[in-house]
Protein backbone atom coordinates (compact mmCIF):
# COMPACT_ATOMS: atom_id res chain seq x y z
CA UNK A 1 0.00 0.00 0.00
CA UNK A 2 0.97 3.64 -0.45
CA UNK A 3 0.45 5.51 2.82
CA UNK A 4 0.23 9.31 3.05
CA UNK A 5 1.40 10.55 6.47
CA UNK A 6 0.74 14.18 7.35
CA UNK A 7 3.45 15.47 9.65
CA UNK A 8 5.42 12.45 8.49
CA UNK A 9 8.83 14.12 8.88
CA UNK A 10 8.08 14.78 12.56
CA UNK A 11 8.70 12.80 15.71
CA UNK A 12 5.93 10.19 15.57
CA UNK A 13 5.83 10.26 11.77
CA UNK A 14 9.43 9.10 11.43
CA UNK A 15 8.82 6.12 13.72
CA UNK A 16 5.61 5.26 11.91
CA UNK A 17 7.30 5.46 8.50
CA UNK A 18 10.00 3.06 9.66
CA UNK A 19 7.36 0.67 11.00
CA UNK A 20 5.50 0.70 7.66
CA UNK A 21 8.30 0.67 5.09
CA UNK A 22 9.22 -3.00 5.26
CA UNK A 23 5.97 -3.74 3.41
CA UNK A 24 4.49 -0.39 2.35
CA UNK A 25 5.44 2.76 0.47
CA UNK A 26 5.18 6.01 2.42
CA UNK A 27 5.03 9.69 1.57
CA UNK A 28 4.71 12.74 3.80
CA UNK A 29 2.82 16.02 3.69
CA UNK A 30 4.69 18.25 6.12
CA UNK A 31 5.14 21.98 6.59
CA UNK A 32 8.56 21.35 8.23
CA UNK A 33 7.92 24.19 10.69
CA UNK A 34 11.00 25.65 12.37
CA UNK A 35 9.30 25.39 15.78
CA UNK A 36 9.22 21.62 15.36
CA UNK A 37 12.27 21.03 13.17
CA UNK A 38 15.61 22.52 14.18
CA UNK A 39 17.03 21.12 10.91
CA UNK A 40 14.21 20.70 8.35
CA UNK A 41 16.49 19.41 5.59
CA UNK A 42 17.85 16.60 7.77
CA UNK A 43 14.33 15.67 8.87
CA UNK A 44 13.23 15.51 5.25
CA UNK A 45 16.25 13.39 4.28
CA UNK A 46 15.55 10.93 7.13
CA UNK A 47 12.04 10.20 5.95
CA UNK A 48 12.04 6.95 3.89
CA UNK A 49 9.85 8.33 1.10
CA UNK A 50 8.88 11.46 -0.74
CA UNK A 51 8.17 14.59 1.32
CA UNK A 52 5.78 17.19 -0.04
CA UNK A 53 6.17 20.51 1.76
CA UNK A 54 2.75 21.93 2.46
CA UNK A 55 0.20 23.03 5.04
CA UNK A 56 -2.53 20.52 5.91
CA UNK A 57 -5.04 23.39 6.17
CA UNK A 58 -4.33 24.32 2.52
CA UNK A 59 -6.58 22.52 0.05
CA UNK A 60 -4.02 23.03 -2.73
CA UNK A 61 -1.43 21.05 -0.78
CA UNK A 62 -3.77 18.07 -0.69
CA UNK A 63 -4.40 18.37 -4.43
CA UNK A 64 -0.68 17.87 -5.05
CA UNK A 65 -0.44 14.63 -3.06
CA UNK A 66 -1.86 12.08 -5.48
CA UNK A 67 -4.16 9.30 -4.35
CA UNK A 68 -2.79 7.02 -1.61
CA UNK A 69 -4.26 3.77 -0.29
CA UNK A 70 -4.63 5.20 3.23
CA UNK A 71 -4.13 8.51 5.06
CA UNK A 72 -2.57 8.91 8.50
CA UNK A 73 -3.17 12.41 9.85
CA UNK A 74 -0.55 13.32 12.46
CA UNK A 75 0.13 16.98 11.64
CA UNK A 76 -0.95 19.32 14.43
CA UNK A 77 0.00 22.24 16.61
CA UNK A 78 0.62 20.67 20.02
CA UNK A 79 1.74 23.24 22.62
CA UNK A 80 -0.87 23.37 25.37
CA UNK A 81 0.29 26.69 26.84
CA UNK A 82 0.98 28.27 23.46
CA UNK A 83 -2.51 27.33 22.28
CA UNK A 84 -3.99 29.68 24.88
CA UNK A 85 -2.64 32.76 23.09
CA UNK A 86 -2.19 31.56 19.49
CA UNK A 87 -5.74 30.30 19.23
CA UNK A 88 -6.26 31.15 15.56
CA UNK A 89 -3.27 29.13 14.38
CA UNK A 90 -4.23 26.14 16.52
CA UNK A 91 -7.80 26.15 15.27
CA UNK A 92 -6.68 26.51 11.66
CA UNK A 93 -4.24 23.61 11.75
CA UNK A 94 -5.96 21.26 14.19
CA UNK A 95 -9.58 21.73 13.11
CA UNK A 96 -9.44 22.89 9.49
CA UNK A 97 -6.42 20.66 8.83
CA UNK A 98 -8.29 17.63 10.15
CA UNK A 99 -11.28 18.54 7.99
CA UNK A 100 -9.05 18.75 4.92
CA UNK A 101 -7.55 15.35 5.72
CA UNK A 102 -11.00 13.79 6.06
CA UNK A 103 -12.27 15.46 2.89
CA UNK A 104 -9.29 14.16 0.93
CA UNK A 105 -9.61 10.63 2.32
CA UNK A 106 -13.32 10.55 1.52
CA UNK A 107 -12.74 11.90 -2.00
CA UNK A 108 -10.14 9.20 -2.57
CA UNK A 109 -12.31 6.55 -0.92
CA UNK A 110 -9.51 5.42 1.44
CA UNK A 111 -9.27 4.76 5.19
CA UNK A 112 -8.18 7.52 7.58
CA UNK A 113 -6.26 7.18 10.83
CA UNK A 114 -6.28 10.46 12.76
CA UNK A 115 -4.27 11.47 15.80
CA UNK A 116 -6.20 13.07 18.63
CA UNK A 117 -4.95 13.59 22.20
CA UNK A 118 -5.56 12.75 25.83
CA UNK A 119 -6.17 16.51 26.14
CA UNK A 120 -9.80 15.94 25.12
CA UNK A 121 -10.37 14.42 28.59
CA UNK A 122 -9.06 17.43 30.49
CA UNK A 123 -8.67 16.29 34.08
CA UNK A 124 -10.44 13.09 33.14
CA UNK A 125 -12.54 10.74 35.22
CA UNK A 126 -12.89 10.58 39.00
CA UNK A 127 -14.30 7.56 40.81
CA UNK A 128 -16.21 8.13 44.03
CA UNK A 129 -17.54 5.38 46.36
CA UNK A 130 -20.49 7.58 47.28
CA UNK A 131 -21.48 9.36 44.05
CA UNK A 132 -19.99 7.22 41.28
CA UNK A 133 -18.03 8.68 38.39
CA UNK A 134 -17.58 12.38 37.67
CA UNK A 135 -15.67 14.04 34.84
CA UNK A 136 -13.45 17.08 34.67
CA UNK A 137 -13.65 17.79 38.41
CA UNK A 138 -14.01 15.53 41.46
CA UNK A 139 -17.48 15.46 42.94
CA UNK A 140 -16.20 15.52 46.52
CA UNK A 141 -13.15 14.78 48.67
CA UNK A 142 -13.77 11.03 48.42
CA UNK A 143 -13.28 11.00 44.64
CA UNK A 144 -10.01 9.61 43.29
CA UNK A 145 -8.48 10.04 39.79
CA UNK A 146 -9.36 7.15 37.50
CA UNK A 147 -8.08 6.15 34.07
CA UNK A 148 -9.91 7.77 31.15
CA UNK A 149 -12.00 5.58 28.85
CA UNK A 150 -12.74 6.27 25.20
CA UNK A 151 -16.45 6.58 26.00
CA UNK A 152 -15.87 9.31 28.61
CA UNK A 153 -17.24 12.78 27.84
CA UNK A 154 -14.82 15.43 26.61
CA UNK A 155 -13.79 18.09 29.13
CA UNK A 156 -10.82 19.91 27.56
CA UNK A 157 -9.31 22.74 29.58
CA UNK A 158 -6.98 24.16 26.90
CA UNK A 159 -7.53 25.53 23.41
CA UNK A 160 -5.34 22.68 22.17
CA UNK A 161 -7.68 20.17 23.81
CA UNK A 162 -10.71 21.97 22.39
CA UNK A 163 -9.29 21.80 18.86
CA UNK A 164 -8.60 18.10 19.21
CA UNK A 165 -12.12 17.53 20.51
CA UNK A 166 -13.61 19.50 17.59
CA UNK A 167 -11.47 17.52 15.18
CA UNK A 168 -12.84 14.26 16.53
CA UNK A 169 -16.42 15.48 16.32
CA UNK A 170 -16.19 16.48 12.69
CA UNK A 171 -14.73 13.08 11.77
CA UNK A 172 -18.02 11.46 12.76
CA UNK A 173 -19.65 12.71 9.54
CA UNK A 174 -16.87 11.34 7.32
CA UNK A 175 -16.89 7.97 9.08
CA UNK A 176 -20.25 7.22 7.51
CA UNK A 177 -18.50 6.87 4.15
CA UNK A 178 -14.93 5.71 4.92
CA UNK A 179 -13.15 3.82 7.70
CA UNK A 180 -12.00 6.29 10.39
CA UNK A 181 -9.77 5.32 13.30
CA UNK A 182 -8.84 7.83 16.01
CA UNK A 183 -5.86 7.46 18.37
CA UNK A 184 -5.78 9.32 21.69
CA UNK A 185 -2.19 9.19 22.94
CA UNK A 186 -1.07 10.13 26.41
CA UNK A 187 2.31 11.88 26.79
CA UNK A 188 4.45 10.50 23.96
CA UNK A 189 8.20 10.37 24.63
CA UNK A 190 11.28 8.94 22.97
CA UNK A 191 14.52 9.59 21.17
CA UNK A 192 14.07 12.01 18.30
CA UNK A 193 11.52 14.38 19.81
CA UNK A 194 12.26 18.08 19.40
CA UNK A 195 14.69 19.31 22.06
CA UNK A 196 14.68 22.95 21.02
CA UNK A 197 10.91 23.48 21.26
CA UNK A 198 9.82 24.72 24.71
CA UNK A 199 6.26 23.56 23.98
CA UNK A 200 7.11 19.86 23.59
CA UNK A 201 6.56 18.92 27.22
CA UNK A 202 8.23 18.53 30.56
CA UNK A 203 10.81 15.87 29.68
CA UNK A 204 12.68 18.02 27.16
CA UNK A 205 12.88 20.72 29.85
CA UNK A 206 14.13 18.16 32.37
CA UNK A 207 16.80 16.97 29.93
CA UNK A 208 18.07 20.50 29.39
CA UNK A 209 18.38 21.15 33.12
CA UNK A 210 20.01 17.79 33.83
CA UNK A 211 22.67 18.44 31.20
CA UNK A 212 23.43 21.78 32.83
CA UNK A 213 23.59 20.25 36.31
CA UNK A 214 20.65 22.41 37.41
CA UNK A 215 17.86 21.21 39.70
CA UNK A 216 14.72 20.06 37.95
CA UNK A 217 11.75 22.41 38.22
CA UNK A 218 8.60 20.54 39.25
CA UNK A 219 5.48 22.68 38.99
CA UNK A 220 3.20 22.36 41.97
CA UNK A 221 3.68 19.87 44.81
CA UNK A 222 4.68 17.00 42.51
CA UNK A 223 1.54 14.92 43.02
CA UNK A 224 0.12 15.61 39.54
CA UNK A 225 0.20 12.46 37.41
CA UNK A 226 0.89 11.61 33.78
CA UNK A 227 0.98 8.48 31.62
CA UNK A 228 4.15 8.39 29.49
CA UNK A 229 4.03 6.13 26.43
CA UNK A 230 7.02 5.38 24.21
CA UNK A 231 6.82 6.64 20.65
CA UNK A 232 7.59 3.21 19.21
CA UNK A 233 4.48 1.81 20.91
CA UNK A 234 2.33 4.62 19.48
CA UNK A 235 3.78 3.98 16.01
CA UNK A 236 3.11 0.24 16.31
CA UNK A 237 -0.55 0.92 17.15
CA UNK A 238 -1.00 3.31 14.22
CA UNK A 239 0.68 0.88 11.82
CA UNK A 240 -1.70 -1.86 13.00
CA UNK A 241 -4.70 0.39 12.42
CA UNK A 242 -3.50 1.15 8.89
CA UNK A 243 -3.45 -2.58 8.18
CA UNK A 244 -6.67 -3.34 10.10
CA UNK A 245 -9.07 -0.45 9.37
CA UNK A 246 -12.45 -0.38 11.02
CA UNK A 247 -15.65 -0.54 8.99
CA UNK A 248 -17.43 2.67 7.90
CA UNK A 249 -20.17 3.84 10.22
CA UNK A 250 -18.70 5.41 13.34
CA UNK A 251 -15.08 6.17 14.20
CA UNK A 252 -13.18 3.60 16.20
CA UNK A 253 -11.39 5.43 19.02
CA UNK A 254 -8.49 3.89 20.96
CA UNK A 255 -6.37 5.22 23.78
CA UNK A 256 -2.60 4.89 23.49
CA UNK A 257 -0.74 4.82 26.79
CA UNK A 258 0.63 2.47 29.40
CA UNK A 259 -2.24 2.74 31.83
CA UNK A 260 0.33 3.66 34.50
CA UNK A 261 0.00 6.83 36.54
CA UNK A 262 3.39 8.47 37.25
CA UNK A 263 3.61 11.46 39.61
CA UNK A 264 5.77 14.40 38.56
CA UNK A 265 7.97 13.69 41.58
CA UNK A 266 8.50 10.10 40.39
CA UNK A 267 9.12 11.41 36.89
CA UNK A 268 11.83 13.78 38.13
CA UNK A 269 13.55 11.06 40.14
CA UNK A 270 13.40 8.63 37.20
CA UNK A 271 14.98 11.24 34.92
CA UNK A 272 17.70 12.00 37.48
CA UNK A 273 18.58 8.32 37.84
CA UNK A 274 18.85 7.92 34.07
CA UNK A 275 21.14 10.93 33.61
CA UNK A 276 24.92 10.33 33.52
CA UNK A 277 25.50 13.64 35.31
CA UNK A 278 24.45 14.20 38.91
CA UNK A 279 22.06 17.05 39.64
CA UNK A 280 20.71 18.66 42.81
CA UNK A 281 17.33 17.56 44.21
CA UNK A 282 14.30 18.89 42.32
CA UNK A 283 12.82 22.27 43.16
CA UNK A 284 9.07 22.77 43.46
CA UNK A 285 7.74 25.87 41.72
CA UNK A 286 4.42 27.26 42.92
CA UNK A 287 2.90 28.03 39.53
CA UNK A 288 -0.11 26.91 37.53
CA UNK A 289 -0.24 27.45 33.78
CA UNK A 290 -3.52 27.93 31.95
CA UNK A 291 -4.44 24.66 30.28
CA UNK A 292 -2.54 22.48 32.76
CA UNK A 293 -4.26 19.41 34.19
CA UNK A 294 -3.70 17.57 37.44
CA UNK A 295 -4.12 13.95 36.38
CA UNK A 296 -4.00 11.81 33.26
CA UNK A 297 -3.87 8.07 32.56
CA UNK A 298 -5.32 5.84 29.86
CA UNK A 299 -7.76 2.99 30.36
CA UNK A 300 -6.56 0.24 27.99
CA UNK A 301 -9.63 -2.02 28.10
CA UNK A 302 -10.73 -1.14 24.56
CA UNK A 303 -7.17 -1.43 23.26
CA UNK A 304 -6.85 -4.94 24.68
CA UNK A 305 -10.16 -6.09 23.24
CA UNK A 306 -9.37 -4.67 19.79
CA UNK A 307 -6.51 -7.05 19.14
CA UNK A 308 -4.14 -4.14 18.55
CA UNK A 309 -0.59 -4.31 19.95
CA UNK A 310 -0.23 -3.36 23.61
CA UNK A 311 2.60 -1.12 24.81
CA UNK A 312 5.91 -2.92 25.23
CA UNK A 313 7.58 -0.34 27.48
CA UNK A 314 6.46 0.94 30.87
CA UNK A 315 6.28 4.66 31.59
CA UNK A 316 9.47 4.41 33.63
CA UNK A 317 11.30 2.57 30.84
CA UNK A 318 10.07 5.10 28.27
CA UNK A 319 11.36 8.02 30.36
CA UNK A 320 14.70 6.31 30.98
CA UNK A 321 15.13 5.54 27.28
CA UNK A 322 14.46 9.17 26.37
CA UNK A 323 17.03 10.57 28.81
CA UNK A 324 19.82 8.10 28.03
CA UNK A 325 19.47 8.15 24.24
CA UNK A 326 18.91 11.91 23.99
CA UNK A 327 21.76 12.93 26.30
CA UNK A 328 24.25 13.79 23.54
CA UNK A 329 21.72 15.27 21.10
CA UNK A 330 21.98 19.07 20.75
CA UNK A 331 19.03 21.06 22.03
CA UNK A 332 18.01 24.37 23.54
CA UNK A 333 19.38 25.34 26.93
CA UNK A 334 16.98 25.45 29.85
CA UNK A 335 16.42 29.19 29.52
CA UNK A 336 14.08 28.45 26.59
CA UNK A 337 11.56 26.92 29.01
CA UNK A 338 12.06 29.75 31.48
CA UNK A 339 11.29 32.21 28.68
CA UNK A 340 8.18 30.26 27.66
CA UNK A 341 6.90 30.41 31.25
CA UNK A 342 7.66 34.14 31.39
CA UNK A 343 5.70 34.63 28.17
CA UNK A 344 2.67 32.93 29.69
CA UNK A 345 3.03 35.11 32.77
CA UNK A 346 3.11 38.31 30.71
CA UNK A 347 -0.11 37.21 29.02
CA UNK A 348 -1.83 36.55 32.33
CA UNK A 349 -1.85 32.78 31.79
CA UNK A 350 -0.13 31.73 35.01
CA UNK A 351 -1.24 31.84 38.61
Amino acid sequence: MRILITGGAGFIGQYLAQALTPTHEVMALDLLSSQVHADPETAEARFPGDVLRGDVSDVDAWARCGKPDAVVHLAAETGTGQSMYEQGRYRLVNVDGTRRAAEAARAWGVPLVAMSSRAVYGNGRFACPEHGDSYGEPCCTLAEPAASRESDPHHPVSVYGETKSLGERLLEDYARDIPVDVVRPQNVVGFGQALHNPYTGVLAAFLARLREGRPLSVYGDGTATRDFVHVSDVAALIAWLVEHPTAPGTPRVLNSGTGERMTLTHLAETARRAAPLESPPPEHVDVHRAGDIDHAAADLTALRSSGAPLPSLSSEDAVTDFITRSWEVPGADSSAWDSALDELGRRGLTS
